[in-house]
């Protein structure tokens, strides 16, 4: 049931996910392997990717431009995703405290890692420069400028998209807006000059990953309220309440 569980008790114990080995399938060697490779062919062709994309619309942007940065911001959906947590808390929907719970411990996760490795590689953003070179590294240093590779929005977005997505099995009709606004999010910044094309694919490929570990462990760990009716010797006796947890919550399911 729900209540056994808070917001620190799932972060502890998908935390400790990360750290046994059968949390990993083959599929996830093969997604970082793919994932590689995508950033390298990316990374490659960043220069005349990044000039193709600023003959976007101007006017589109402009449009397009105030929903999509708050959708990678981590502020803005962390206090959202919080507000939702307490509001489901405060009225008793066990179902929106979960999902609340799988995006903010995502957006963390994938925040943590695309920091560290900012910091770790500190490569010049487009804007910090007066000539347009996509291979200028500073190497680690906890200097506050040159934090391009990856893009932080991007992996917030993915990983707020992918965990929501999960969460609820992947239908269509939730997926493709969800990974289309996160999509969006990362051509916004790469139209905006803040990040190169494979900062935005480094990103999205680590906040997907984080995303949909987090999303399958809680989905794994979470009960569902389901109203059935009651049969007494044969007979309808009205509906009552039961706790179950979710059927495609189990252990078998591939990690990733």
């Amino acid at each position: 049931m729900h209540a056994q569980f808070s917001i620190v008790q799932d972060s502890w114990q998908n935390a400790k996910q990360w750290g046994q080995a059968e949390s990993y399938s083959s599929a996830d060697a093969w997604y970082w392997a793919a994932g590689g490779i995508a950033i390298g062919a990316v990374m490659l062709a960043d220069e005349p990717i990044q000039n193709a994309l600023q003959w976007s619309d101007p006017e589109t942007a402009d449009v397009l431009n105030p929903f999509m940065e708050p959708f990678g911001n981590p502020m803005v959906m962390g206090s959202i995703s919080a507000l939702g947590y307490l509001g489901a808390w405060a009225f008793k929907n066990p179902e929106i405290q979960d999902l609340s719970s799988v995006a903010l411990q995502s957006m963390l996760s994938a925040g943590i890692v695309a920091m560290a490795l900012k910091i770790t590689f500190h490569r010049e953003r487009p804007e910090e420069q007066w000539i347009n070179d996509p291979y200028v590294f500073h190497g680690p240093s906890l200097a506050r400028n040159h934090l391009s590779f990856p893009s932080g929005h991007s992996a917030t977005a993915f990983a707020l998209a992918s965990s929501i997505s999960v969460f609820y099995n992947d239908p269509l009709y939730l997926a493709i807006p969800l990974y289309s606004i996160a999509g969006l999010t990362a051509w916004q910044r790469v139209f905006a000059q803040k990040h190169w094309p494979s900062d935005v694919v480094a990103g999205a490929l680590i906040g997907t990953f984080i995303g949909r570990k987090i999303g399958k462990w809680q989905r794994v760990r979470s009960s569902k309220l389901s109203l059935e009716p009651s049969i007494l010797f044969g007979t309808y006796s009205g509906m009552s309440l039961k706790w179950q947890l979710d059927p495609i919550s189990v252990r078998s399911e591939k990690p990733f």
